[in-house]
């Protein structure tokens, strides 16, 4: 099974070729310049250092949300496009998992925090055994510190959120909060490849791909104060 995963949820642009959940190629760019600029020259890339040709892909996997609502946007219609193109299926997958999966042998519960702006995180709980996810709790868009709420005893912390609220986070739980070094903040598509392999449902699932928000935009907010 061959699985070409991308993530364009947050400001850094991953694209990941996984071969029998095995990585073959990956790349990441954390720029400026919007994904809509270098997606496809990061999909041509990998595809010509993989050695694989697109109609080898057996299943092409987004980003689904939460995160920046434009980002969302463009790597999934890029899934939905190859997926066309190719004839083969697409699905989404939470980018939250894109981050928490790559601590699938945490001993603590793994709170991730996406930046979420307007002084929120997206966010969700999970608690793994052994590389096996045994829990996740809701995903959800709140102020850091209601986020914090659930947290009972250590826990291991990821994501641009945590980045973004560490002395709050450290202030609410002291020397109980860990944190993973900064290059694991990203999301990391062979993550979401690894999380989406880990479900035996998600192979019946085909074309399910459609964004998650958790929170009306900016644009929607705006139109209904005035």
């Amino acid at each position: 099974m061959k699985i070409l995963a991308i993530s364009s949820a947050e400001k850094e642009c991953s694209i990941a070729l996984l071969d029998n959940n095995s990585p073959v190629c990956e790349e990441l760019w954390a720029t400026k310049q919007t994904h809509s600029k270098r997606i496809m020259d990061m999909v041509a890339r990998v595809m010509d250092q993989s050695g694989f040709q697109l109609d080898e892909i057996d299943r092409f996997i987004a980003a689904q949300g939460p995160g920046s609502f434009t980002g969302l946007r463009i790597g999934i219609s890029t899934v939905k496009g190859l997926a066309y193109a190719t004839g083969k299926p697409c699905s989404g997958v939470s980018s939250l998992d894109g981050i928490a999966w790559q601590f699938s042998y945490s001993s603590v519960p793994v709170c991730v925090m996406m930046d979420a702006q307007r002084g929120e995180v997206y966010h969700a709980v999970y608690q793994f055994k052994n590389g096996k996810l045994l829990d996740k709790s809701e995903e959800k868009a709140e102020m850091p510190v209601k986020a914090l709420a659930s947290i009972k005893g250590d826990a291991l912390f990821a994501g641009s959120g945590t980045v973004a609220y560490r002395e709050v986070i450290k202030s609410e739980l002291g020397e109980a909060a860990l944190f993973v070094p900064l290059f694991q903040n990203t999301i990391k598509a062979s993550a979401l490849a690894q999380a989406f392999s880990q479900d035996p449902s998600a192979f019946k699932q085909d074309n399910v791909l459609n964004p998650v928000y958790l929170r009306k935009s900016d644009a929607e907010v705006n139109k209904i104060r005035h």
